[in-house]
């Protein structure tokens, strides 16, 4: 049994128990630390808190994403660079500055743009599973020392690691709140991807 710290309220602390975990583990696998400059892909469920967590390592956190209509909200989040993929000038600027990549997003996109953000033994981590196979050019791995991974959720132990650093420095869910009841019409938000960025029912 993993207890939850009094400092955490349930609504906000549920969906580290899974979302929170999948992005943290990563992190805490791949060493980011203070002299760390870490990007983030997508501003969602999981990127949101990918975000408040590279922060709180002390790290450098760029937050990547289509939707220039998010830079404001990752900036709030803990962001101190904000990269509008959808403008290729946008990801020539931070080519060769990355540490660590964790992409959260769930679609295709040019991962060779991504490779080529990285620094010298850098590592583009997933967490975000896109429906068509990862494609990229073997050359800038090779010259650069860099990688591509992925990664699961975490062991127990890293669990409740996780929540004790969420308790001490103030990391929790954005969520919309729904009565049991209204269970039905929570699924279809979800469906709809119009919930930010959690949904939870609560009795």
């Amino acid at each position: 049994m993993i207890p939850i710290p009094d400092a955490l309220e349930s609504e906000q602390t549920a969906p580290l128990l899974c979302a929170g975990i999948t992005v943290y583990n990563p992190l805490r696998t791949h060493g980011v630390n203070p002299s760390s400059r870490v990007g983030i892909v997508g501003i969602g469920g999981l990127g949101h808190l990918a975000i408040q967590f590279a922060r709180v390592f002390g790290a450098e956190v760029t937050a990547f994403s289509t939707s220039a209509a998010k830079e404001e909200e990752a900036r709030a989040l803990g962001a101190h660079n904000f990269v509008n993929t959808a403008e290729s000038k946008a990801m020539k600027d931070v080519a060769g500055t990355m540490d660590f990549i964790l992409n959260t997003a769930n679609a295709d996109q040019d991962w060779g743009v991504y490779v080529a953000a990285l620094r010298p033994t850098g590592t583009l981590c997933f967490v975000g599973v896109p429906p068509s196979p990862v494609s990229v050019h073997a050359f800038p791995l090779i010259s650069g020392l860099r990688s591509i991974s992925g990664n699961p959720t975490g062991s127990p132990y890293r669990l409740k690691e996780m929540l004790d650093v969420a308790a001490r420095h103030g990391v929790k869910a954005t969520t919309e709140s729904f009565p049991m009841a209204q269970a039905n019409a929570a699924i279809d938000k979800v469906k709809k991807s119009k919930v930010r960025y959690r949904a939870v029912l609560a009795n």
